[in-house]
């Protein structure tokens, strides 16, 4: 009995020793293996475990940019990894962990070192060269789902750029005769413009009778299908009567003036144009939101094609983003739009391609003025948007000031010919409480009542504070020097 007592006890001794022998040799299962480790190296745990305690209180106080850091480490696997020896340096992670932790979070939100505000650029859904990219597909390129019903709304805008393209250019050609015009001159070029508006109005007779058969498929939203509609039976009407209009003057006055008068049919027509695509466009990121498939509208529709910045579509989807990100309850978030002031004279007297280069020219220096982070695009027509992310009310209120100074003492030369621009401005913050569209309905309503009390001024309007009008903003003289800018 007593030799098969200690008989068991060497066997089990072995089995014992056996297995720690597998564990230690990697043969083990991972997971003991791995506890095992930890239990042995004490050294370790304890790092392990300070870690851990430091990351939770932290992570449980830290705003969504430095949560975003967290994830990003933990995902590209470039975290601290495991040493066979203590490492008493402190590395970037351990430098960079410490000033969070010990910091407040209002101080991190306003801190601008490298380190800490760099260390997580807010995640924009733009990519820096989107532009040039949608540039070289270009608008034939676009996406669209026939299954939608908002598909009708660009396939109008597309019709309406080409026929815009096409008046850009004849107005061109038109110009560079000025001086010589012919009577056989202006009945070529009235040819021409009355067969790109007869394309465009069948066109768009169709793509409207498309639209019309699918009016209950709108649902709630067919009340706007409807007003699209109208514009775009408005609009053929003015059309028809400003080709018959044509017909019974320019060659009945001398090529000079037919050619005067062609030219200004060509600025009312665009004008025309923008509004309706101001409309549809606003029509249709309506519909998208209502129908939630934001995240699925073509990237190629943020971006202006010939403007190369982000347009309606673009600046509207971005803003739902950040709403999504509760960047309005993190950051003081404040909204401009600055529109050109007579814009429709200056098409008239300098030409539509002109006052397209004067928008393009004018958008890019826009985007050098702010930083990477805001949102800048043209919001509708020639109405740009700019959103600051960071900066506030009262700094935004002073750069836009600036922009507005700098465009007034600006001149910009063409050819042989120059114009001057002038810039009224409104302003509003978001507040956390707000929607988008409550925010944007403020700052149209705010735009609207600088161009009514004083055109070339910037005017803020105090959100929360109904009853109160918004402020001219009495800006003094901010040093702009006066300047030449070539439009090319």
């Amino acid at each position: 009995m007593l030799l098969f007592f200690v008989l068991f006890i060497i066997v089990s001794v072995n089995i014992v020793i056996g297995c720690y022998a597998a564990v230690l040799l990697g043969f083990g299962p991972p997971t003991v293996n791995a506890a095992l480790s930890l239990i042995i190296d004490t050294d370790l745990l304890a790092d392990y475990w300070e870690r851990s305690t430091r990351l939770r209180s932290l992570l449980s106080k830290l705003p969504i940019p430095v949560l975003s850091f967290q994830k990003t480490v933990a995902e590209s696997g470039t975290g601290t990894e495991t040493a066979e020896e203590p490492v008493e340096e402190k590395n970037d992670f351990d430098s960079v962990i410490e000033k969070l932790t010990n910091a407040d979070v209002s101080a991190i939100l306003a801190d601008e070192t490298d380190e800490i505000s760099n260390l997580v650029p807010m995640q924009e859904i733009f990519d820096d060269d989107l532009a040039a990219v949608l540039a070289e597909q270009g608008t034939e390129s676009w996406f669209v789902n026939e299954k939608r019903v908002e598909t009708s709304l660009l396939k109008l805008n597309v019709v309406m750029m080409k026929s815009g393209q096409f008046s850009a250019e004849l107005d061109k050609r038109i110009r560079s005769r000025r001086g010589s015009l012919t009577q056989a001159d202006n009945k070529q070029f009235l040819g021409e413009l009355k067969d790109d508006c007869r394309n465009y109005l069948e066109s768009q007779a169709a793509i409207t009778e498309q639209m019309k058969k699918r009016f209950d498929e709108f649902g709630e939203l067919q009340n706007l299908a409807e007003e699209v509609d109208f514009a775009n039976m408005e609009q053929s009407a003015q059309i028809e009567t400003t080709l018959s209009n044509l017909d019974n003057l320019v060659l009945t006055l001398s090529p000079e003036d037919g050619g005067s008068r062609l030219l200004k049919e060509l600025s009312n027509l665009r004008l025309a144009r923008h509004r309706l695509r101001d409309m549809q466009e606003k029509m249709f990121i309506t519909i998208s939101f209502y129908e939630d498939r934001v995240d699925t509208i073509p990237q190629q529709l943020y971006i202006e094609e010939y403007f190369g910045i982000r347009g309606r579509i673009g600046l509207e989807v971005a803003i739902n983003e950040w709403w999504k990100q509760k960047r309005n309850a993190q950051r003081q978030i404040t909204f401009a739009l600055l529109d050109f002031v007579k814009f429709g004279a200056a098409n008239e007297e300098h030409g539509i391609a002109v006052c397209d280069k004067a928008i393009k020219y004018f958008g890019h220096f826009l985007q050098e003025q702010f930083d990477t982070a805001d949102l800048i695009g043209i919001y509708e027509g020639n109405c740009f948007l700019v959103a600051t992310l960071n900066a506030g009310p009262k700094k935004t209120i002073t750069e836009i000031e600036r922009v507005r100074q700098n465009c007034e003492k600006t001149v910009f030369k063409y050819g042989s010919g120059s114009m001057q621009l002038q810039l009224t401005c409104g302003i509003t913050e978001a507040l956390e409480t707000q929607s988008r569209t409550d925010v944007l309905a403020a700052l149209e309503k705010t735009l609207a009542f600088a161009k009514k009390n004083g055109r070339n001024h910037t005017f803020y309007f105090v959100p929360g504070l109904i009853d109160k009008p918004p402020e001219k903003v009495e800006a003094p003289n901010l040093g702009e020097e006066p300047k030449e800018a070539e439009l090319v």
